[in-house]
């Protein structure tokens, strides 16, 4: 009896499963056909993709590139955007999207801290993958959460791979215009929106239609800088010593972006310090660091200052053999930005110096002719 009993319950539940599989296609089917009328998903349509709603409207978010913008006058206006969005989208909708528009919310560490919204982009359906970029955006940081802000920057400058979560709601366009509408793998006719499809074409062949506040929510994971790893150190281009010892090395460096992540700082400064000692040494100024993928040469002006213990040794040090200087942020990296200056403020890196007073080497002597 007792096994009859979990026989029965066991094909209650397998029967069950696709009962309301079916129905939740049907659902989304009748959704579409509300579009004709409403030119929107309706409150229950919405509830769909809601969580627990039984539909996973995006099911993921990934960004080929994110760039973040901190050069406005206002220190606390940063931009981002990014010139590959792809999102994963639910299987079968009937009719190619055309164009795009977001209300996203930024997640750290379960802590929403800023939220953004961009403009209507154009949008390309390739298979289950809706291709769309987004166009230059000003950030909302949430007043009380400007520090974890900072530390999400801080987050993306030290790690070498980092993750974080966008959840909020996306409006789509979509173009009737297809008789055939693609079905679900493996759901026969009941995967395929077609009576939606079919309906709609003949209500309203080639019409745009706008569908409005569908819910996402993903997990997103970008390459970081790593802390700067790769950074070459390319020519001086001035050096001066001043009576009382103190000095100014203007040099071209080049720091080299691997990451998936580009940034415009303008001006920043780090604290510098001799690399084998620690000792201070004063700060050196990057002008404009406009970090985009791969080499970015950067003006680089290291000055000492009264923290040096003996700037005229360092100098003779670095023009006569050699040095590595060592930048560490701080909580003034930015005079501009505070948020960025925080964020900033744990990197650290090294950058060799080789001798600066040595000439180049002389070109080698072409071969002698052979004798006659």
């Amino acid at each position: 009896m007792m096994a009859a009993a979990l026989s029965s319950s066991s094909n209650h539940h397998v029967r069950a499963l696709p009962r309301r599989l079916i129905k939740r296609v049907g659902d989304i089917g009748q959704c579409f056909i509300e579009l004709s009328t409403k030119q929107t998903f309706g409150e229950n349509c919405k509830a769909l993709f809601l969580p627990g709603g039984g539909v996973k409207a995006v099911n993921s978010i990934k960004l080929g590139e994110l760039n973040f913008d901190f050069t406005d006058p206002n220190p606390l206006i940063v931009s981002l955007s990014s010139p590959d969005m792809q999102v994963g989208v639910v299987s079968g909708i009937p009719f190619p999207i055309t164009d795009a528009r977001q209300d996203v919310i930024l997640v750290d560490k379960g802590v929403e801290i800023a939220k953004f919204s961009t403009p209507w982009v154009a949008a390309v359906m390739d298979g289950d993958t809706l291709k769309t970029t987004v166009g230059n955006t000003i950030v909302n940081v949430f007043d009380d959460k400007r520090d974890q802000f900072s530390a999400f920057i801080s987050a993306l400058a030290v790690n070498p791979t980092y993750t974080f979560i966008l959840r909020g709601t996306v409006d789509v366009k979509l173009t009737i215009s297809a008789p055939t509408p693609p079905k679900m793998p493996g759901m026969g006719g009941f995967g395929s929106f077609g009576g939606a499809a079919d309906q709609l074409s003949k209500l309203a062949p080639s019409k745009s239609l706008t569908i409005a506040g569908i819910y996402f929510e993903s997990e997103v994971t970008l390459s970081g800088f790593a802390n700067f790893p790769d950074i070459e150190y390319v020519e001086l281009l001035e050096k001066t010593i001043n009576p009382d010892g103190s000095f100014v090395i203007k040099s071209k460096i080049n720091i080299k972006n691997n990451s998936q992540l580009g940034v415009k700082m303008g001006n920043v400064q780090f604290n510098t310090f001799d690399a084998a000692s620690e000792d201070p040494i004063g700060v050196t100024v990057l002008e404009q660091l406009n970090l985009a993928h791969g080499d970015n040469f950067i003006t680089a002006v290291s000055t000492s200052t009264a923290v040096a213990k003996n700037p005229a040794e360092i100098y003779k040090r670095v023009t006569e053999n050699g040095e590595t200087f060592r930048f560490k942020g701080f909580a003034e990296s930015s005079t501009n930005d505070p948020i960025l200056a925080k964020g900033i403020s744990v990197v650290d890196i090294t950058v060799e110096i080789p001798a600066l007073s040595n000439p180049a080497p002389a070109p080698a002597a072409p071969p002698a002719a052979p004798s006659a």
